[in-house]
């Protein structure tokens, strides 16, 4: 499906024959254009099942750019949570590196979306940090979207991925997730308390 000034043609057609609003018209023909499958990814969230993603079949403008989307099903009358496409590896690479994950989101009529990155340990999460302060809402021009988190040394894995609350598209394009100087400032903090490294005052001598 043809993007930017085509796409808006063809809402504008589209509102002609139906007497749509402008929102109306454009989730339709989201929702319809046809999506290739993407290995590697894989469907998570409270409402996973509402939502689909894939490649998006074009003729963009942009014909170097790949763009995948991620969308509420055509036959879902209404969003009741949110899916996220997302990806989970093992932390070895990045244990005890600053971890960058960042691509480019164009949103389409949405409650919100962001790119998410996660860190887990043996017990639970470690760091987290979707991006929730910061997303777009509504409908957004491609704008640069980045998660920044510390991958301690105990980290076991790392999930990453991007998300949708509620209804409409989001597409994403020029991703990256790869380790960062320490310099760059992380975008979220730790999911629990910062826990000691070793045992604490097993002789009862230090007192308070």
């Amino acid at each position: 499906m043809p993007e930017n000034k085509d796409l808006k043609r063809l809402v504008r057609g589209r509102m002609a024959a139906t007497g749509e609003r402008y929102t109306e018209a454009l989730a339709q023909i989201l929702m319809r254009a046809p999506l290739t499958p993407l290995p590697g990814w894989t469907m998570m969230g409270d409402r996973a099942a509402d939502y689909e993603f894939g490649l998006v079949r074009n003729d963009t403008e942009e014909q170097d750019r790949r763009v995948a989307r991620l969308r509420l099903r055509p036959d879902v009358g209404r969003a009741r949570g949110f899916g996220t496409m997302a990806q989970r590896i093992a932390a070895t690479e990045f244990a005890g590196a600053r971890l960058g994950f960042r691509g480019a989101i164009r949103t389409h009529a949405v409650d919100w979306a962001y790119l998410w990155l996660r860190v887990d340990g043996e017990h639970g999460v470690l760091a987290f940090d979707n991006g929730q302060e910061r997303a777009p809402r509504g409908t957004r021009d491609w704008t640069e979207a980045e998660v920044v988190l510390d991958v301690a040394e105990q980290a076991v894995a790392i999930s990453f991925g991007l998300l949708l609350v509620g209804g409409g598209a989001v597409d994403l394009a020029d991703v990256s997730l790869r380790q960062v100087d320490a310099s760059v400032p992380v975008t979220g903090g730790n999911a629990g308390p910062d826990l000691p490294s070793a045992p604490q005052n097993l002789d009862f001598a230090a007192l308070g």
